[in-house]
């Protein structure tokens, strides 16, 4: 039976190991996260970043969360009874610190490992890099244009809405109408006149008519410009005409033209034909965030 567990990890080592590893966080951003060695059967086979929190609230039950906010390890993704090893290693170390919720994410071919013992998907994280021709839009019945002041208006007074009932809806444990604090952040500047440079916000037309709308922000990464999208919708009376892929094409074109090298988007859990729509697209999944209650 393999065994694993969560040790303590030296100040020193997590330096070692934040200035070698790719993708990590630096080390001016883990204040507050707690750092482990993840030991299977006696050896050290990577790190752990986890930090507390407590979600809900205003109504809803309050959880306290663990969330992992870094799991590198040298275990290949196929080595499933390490894997359930490393799974119940997180589950007792949160645990061990009060919390009743675990949320992390994974690469797509260790989801199934996580799904048997118990997890469910909240959103799937996708990312594409412009440097191939566009895609969708074979018909190009969708057109895209900014948003004017007035749709701009009408969409800061829905998308507060838009976000916290899908994030409700896919178990991320937000109270009805509770938002993330940096994502609040962002929603409440855009109603600023003008909006932020970095934030994106456009309508797609069919012959002139509006049928949906797009709301990402503009990220500077390592001298390239990357796309994060947070809202893309189609009015309801429009939906079920596949206009969607369409919207997406139109999308990709107007964002490589203004210099964004990777797209990325999240979808939530339960919102299949997005993932659909985006993964036939050519956008591949990037990671799974998954969530249990203890």
């Amino acid at each position: 039976m393999v065994v694993a567990h969560l040790a303590p990890m030296p100040a020193s080592e997590l330096r070692e190991w934040l200035a070698a590893g790719d993708g990590l966080p630096r080390a001016d951003e883990v204040e507050g996260l707690d750092a482990r060695v993840l030991v299977v059967d006696g050896v050290p086979v990577g790190g752990v970043l986890t930090g507390l929190d407590d979600v809900g609230g205003d109504g809803a039950p309050t959880s306290r969360r663990c969330a992992v906010r870094a799991l590198q390890t040298t275990l290949p993704d196929d080595a499933l009874e390490h894997w359930r090893a490393v799974v119940v290693a997180l589950e007792d170390h949160a645990r061990a610190g009060g919390a009743d919720v675990v949320t992390t994410a994974v690469a797509p071919s260790l989801v199934p490992v996580f799904q048997a013992l118990g997890y469910g998907t909240t959103v799937t994280s996708h990312r594409k890099r412009l440097d191939t021709p566009p895609q969708l839009q074979e018909d190009r019945r969708v057109a895209v244009r900014a948003m004017t002041d007035d749709e701009r208006a009408a969409f800061v007074d829905d998308v507060r809405g838009l976000l916290a009932a899908g994030m409700v809806r896919s178990g991320l444990g937000l109270a009805p109408g509770d938002l993330p604090v940096e994502l609040e952040a962002r929603v409440a500047a855009l109603g600023d006149q003008p909006p932020p440079d970095d934030e994106l916000l456009v309508t797609g037309t069919v012959d002139g008519v509006a049928v949906g709308r797009l709301w990402a922000t503009l990220v500077e990464r390592d001298g390239a410009r990357d796309f994060l999208g947070h809202v893309i919708e189609l009015f309801p009376e429009h939906r079920g005409r596949r206009l969607t892929p369409s919207f997406v094409g139109a999308m990709a074109r107007y964002v490589r033209e203004i210099g964004v090298r990777d797209v990325h988007l999240r979808v939530y859990g339960h919102d299949a034909g997005a993932r659909r729509t985006y993964v036939e697209a050519g956008v591949e999944v990037a990671d799974v965030h998954l969530r249990k209650d203890l």
